[in-house]
């Protein structure tokens, strides 16, 4: 292995949302086991959250060839960093001196000490405005989309949707009826243009902001990057690789390192906002039967109003199947009270604030995953072969449901995509039960999950374009 001075350095910047960070830090332990050093960059805002979820775990694999930085976002203390249009506006704004100065071996922070000079820049696409900086310096260049191939196609083939007249300047659907949608290829199921990454976000002022914001970074990451990378596999978005590809995207996923250990056995950092209970977690798993429970967790963003959380507890109780439920920090004091009295009750259900996602999801308990089907909470179910209840908000998340129960056959929806207002108790438990007997679905996503191992392993054809990958920054 290099030594830290002369190794390889590789500086990574993630976009500043859970669902991005996770498979940055990922790339990143993939790096320091081929003798990497890596600067990793969060806001400062996401930084503090790291640093402190981490607190007392043992270092990773890499020691003090890992660099943790915060930079400042260009919001204030108090603001809403949930708030997607304002920080959009303020980063490219505010980042980019302080990003300079780490290309050039300054404004690091404690622990960086002797990695040398950055030599490659991994950014995320949605922060594709910060290659200008590693261009001018020369350097090799990958931006990394953490969703699904098939949205990225979908972003940077706007332009031919507008002149189809699906959407109009501004990515709102033109035809606000049953005809708006659209196929990526005839083989394909169709896609709604209602339902598109920058679509259904409240209000229309924000989504015409955040498409252009999509569009325009995904354009520059198609165009600036050397390479353009994405966390899926070929075999699971054949027609994308095959004849819709927007660029020449090399799949490496799906990326994965909670079965890697430090020197003292411990899982390494990946990332995470919050302190997973993971002893918790799994000592309750343990003493549940081989595929009974009902595994809830809707990411670090969904907001469900408190009437639907009481449906939601409702049926679960009312169910008799064991189930662990994810509630992020800070929410499950907002709980109505009829409800944790419901899980209370109930004495086969669990409450945690944030879950080791990956453990969980590998666990033999688990029967099915009752998911907002945010990317990365896709491709760890279809890894470890776990069916999956789909209950999308925003983004690309109804993408991903369609992908889930459409083409591949590995869901059930929770409800309609036209569906407004309350999922009763009633719906809840049917659409449960028939997931949950539903043999083909168990079948396919086992199927997905041999296919999903074998793309990084052996001569798999993700891990075979991640060499390729990590050969050309080494240079």
């Amino acid at each position: 292995m290099a030594t830290d001075a002369t190794a390889p350095h590789a500086l990574l910047l993630p976009y500043p949302a859970q669902g991005h960070v996770i498979p940055f830090m990922e790339l990143a332990h993939r790096l320091l086991d081929r003798g990497f050093a890596v600067t990793f960059v969060n806001t400062e805002f996401n930084h503090r959250r790291v640093v402190e979820a981490a607190a007392g775990a043992p270092a990773a694999d890499g020691g003090r060839r890992l660099r943790l930085v915060g930079v400042p976002d260009g919001m204030d203390d108090g603001e809403d960093r949930d708030n997607l249009v304002r920080l959009n506006a303020t980063m490219p704004e505010t980042m980019p001196p302080r990003l300079e100065a780490l290309l050039d071996g300054g404004g690091g922070s404690a622990g960086g000490e002797g990695l040398g000079r950055v030599t490659c820049v991994v950014v995320d696409a949605g922060m594709s405005w910060a290659l200008d900086a590693a261009k001018r310096r020369g350097l090799p260049t990958a931006a990394l989309w953490a969703a699904s191939a098939a949205v990225l196609a979908v972003i940077v083939g706007a332009k031919n949707l507008i002149r189809d007249g699906v959407i109009d300047d501004d990515g709102a659907p033109v035809k606000l009826d049953s005809s708006d949608s659209f196929r990526l290829a005839e083989s394909m199921a169709p896609m709604d243009a209602t339902f598109l990454a920058w679509n259904y976000m409240g209000n229309r002022d924000a989504e015409r902001m955040v498409f252009h914001y999509l569009t325009t970074t995904a354009w520059a990451a198609v165009a600036n990057a050397d390479v353009l990378l994405c966390n899926t596999f070929s075999d699971l978005e054949p027609d994308i690789f095959t004849h819709h590809s927007p660029a020449s995207i090399l799949p490496i996923g799906p990326l994965r390192t909670w079965q890697r250990r430090s020197t003292s056995g411990e899982a390494p950092v990946v990332g995470h906002f919050w302190r997973t209970d993971d002893e918790t977690c799994l000592s309750f798993l343990d003493a549940q039967p081989h595929g009974s429970v009902v595994y809830v967790a809707f990411g670090s963003l969904t907001v469900m109003s408190p009437a639907q959380l009481q449906e939601l507890a409702l049926a679960l109780g009312t169910s008799g199947r064991p189930f662990l439920w994810v509630f992020r920090p800070g929410l499950a004091g907002k709980l109505p009270t009829a409800l944790t009295d419901q899980v209370a009750q109930h004495g086969r259900g669990k409450l945690v604030e944030w879950a080791p996602q990956e453990r969980v999801l590998a666990h033999p308990a688990v029967g099915c995953f009752l998911t907002h089907c945010g990317w990365n909470s896709t491709l760890e179910g279809i890894r470890n072969g776990v069916p999956l209840l789909c209950w999308p908000y925003f983004t690309d998340q109804f993408t991903n449901q369609t992908y889930i129960c459409d083409i591949w056959g590995v869901g059930v929806r929770m409800a309609p995509i036209d569906r407004q207002g309350i999922v009763t108790k009633e719906e809840i438990m049917e659409r449960l039960e028939s997931l949950l007997g539903d043999g083909g679905v168990k079948e396919r996503v086992s199927k997905l999950k041999e296919l999903a191992e074998r793309s990084m392993s052996g001569e798999g054809q993700s891990l075979k374009n991640l060499n390729v990958f990590m050969e050309f920054v080494r240079k």
